[in-house]
């Protein structure tokens, strides 16, 4: 049977069943085909004096068995001419054309095989002859049903290859889904690395430390400002996980919340300014694109001050861009008294952001004039939250 289904069934697309399966489904659909005409010549016999004789039992089991092993010619027929809504009109009547023309050849074969096999039991259980004619009449009465039956055949082969191939679309759909799910994770882990990153381990290790000196100088106030400072800023982070971009407004509370707790640290030491036009708080800028601005500023700029320290954030529009800007009174390009931690990675980090998110529109520039004091700027392309449809999932930079 394997050899049977070879250069036809086993080469068609979209059957990935094995021959033996196949077999299996053109046995039962035969089968049941055979079982409703054997119905018919029961009840035929019950309510006539007719009684057919056992050449004409034997045809009706020879006939069947032919078309059973005449499948695979009629998927090799569907799988050459299909027939789908797609085609035009003149190709649908010629491929239908076609398989009438198939029909029609094929069911003459058979009724001729059954002629030849049939007439010698036919003449031994009757002494007559068979007349050759019988093809033709047999033929005839058969073309009616039987093109419907040829047409079924097609028709259920094709809705075989689309159930198939819907099932294969649903599990790639179902495999891509849980990609999709596994890259979605990779992504949350990445960002919390990143969050991980730009808030240092000294940050926080100093962080707990300066709460655990609070605790022992019996100054609980101060050490419960600075956890409460803390949680908020994770929590404002992790809330806003999901987001490549925020407003400023929202963007400044997240550094709000971070130099809480670097005032707690500093004591009275640390002042903090804030200069925002009110008419830019809407702009949407990355998130977290403040905090190593103002971290370098506190790491390598007023660490080793021993007077008042002080940090203004300002914010302002320029025509289209936004201009964001982090000034510190520390030491600017003096000599340190101590080596700072770090290397410059959130700054190197946050003109990576900036080239992927805006390409060649957006700057980070460094001013320190001569004395103390730096100012590191950002400068921005002017997009709002209010009033310009965004999509995170293009990039904001015409490259």
């Amino acid at each position: 049977m394997k050899k049977l289904l070879h250069p036809f069934i086993e080469k068609a697309p979209g059957l990935p069943c094995s021959s033996h399966r196949i077999w299996k489904y053109i046995i039962l659909f035969w089968s049941f085909q055979a079982g409703i005409t054997l119905i018919e010549f029961s009840l035929n016999s019950w309510v006539s004096p007719y009684q057919m004789l056992f050449s004409g039992w034997a045809q009706w089991v020879l006939h069947w068995v032919l078309w059973m092993l005449c499948t695979p010619l009629l998927l090799y027929m569907a799988q050459s001419f299909p027939l789908n809504r797609q085609q035009t009109k003149p190709l649908f009547a010629r491929t239908l054309l076609i398989h009438l023309l198939a029909f029609t050849v094929l069911t003459f074969t058979v009724r001729s095989i059954e002629y030849l096999m049939i007439w010698p039991l036919y003449r031994w259980e009757t002494g007559k002859e068979l007349p050759w004619d019988n093809i033709l009449k047999w033929f005839v009465g058969e073309y009616s049903w039987g093109t419907s039956l040829y047409l079924l055949v097609l028709v259920l082969y094709n809705i075989f290859l689309f159930d198939n191939r819907y099932q294969q679309l649903e599990k790639q759909h179902l495999a891509t889904e849980l990609t999709n799910s596994q890259l979605k994770a990779q992504l949350t882990d990445a960002q919390l690395q990143a969050l991980k990153m730009q808030l240092n381990p000294h940050f926080l290790f100093n962080t707990h430390h300066a709460i655990v000196s609070l605790m022992l100088q019996h100054d609980n106030r101060k050490a419960i400002d600075m956890v409460t400072a803390l949680s908020d800023l994770l929590r404002g982070v992790l809330a806003h996980q999901d987001d490549n971009f925020l407003t400023l407004r929202e963007e400044l509370k997240l550094t709000q919340q971070y130099l809480t707790i670097q005032q707690i640290r500093f004591q009275d030491r640390l002042q903090i300014e804030y200069d925002i036009d009110p008419g830019a708080e809407e702009s949407l800028v990355p998130q977290l694109i403040l905090q190593p601005l103002v971290e370098n500023a506190i790491t390598h700029g007023i660490a080793d001050l021993t007077g008042c320290a002080r940090i203004r954030v300002a914010a302002r529009r320029v025509d289209d861009c936004l201009l964001l800007e982090v000034f510190d009174n520390g030491v600017g390009n003096q000599p340190r008294k101590r080596k700072t931690a770090g290397n410059g990675l959130g700054l190197s980090n946050t003109r990576s952001r900036l080239q992927q998110a805006y390409g060649d529109q957006a700057r980070l520039t460094f001013v320190q004039p001569p004395g103390n004091g730096t100012t590191v700027a950002l400068t921005l392309p002017c997009l709002f939250s209010l009033t310009t449809e965004y999509d995170e999932s293009l990039p904001l930079a015409h490259h």
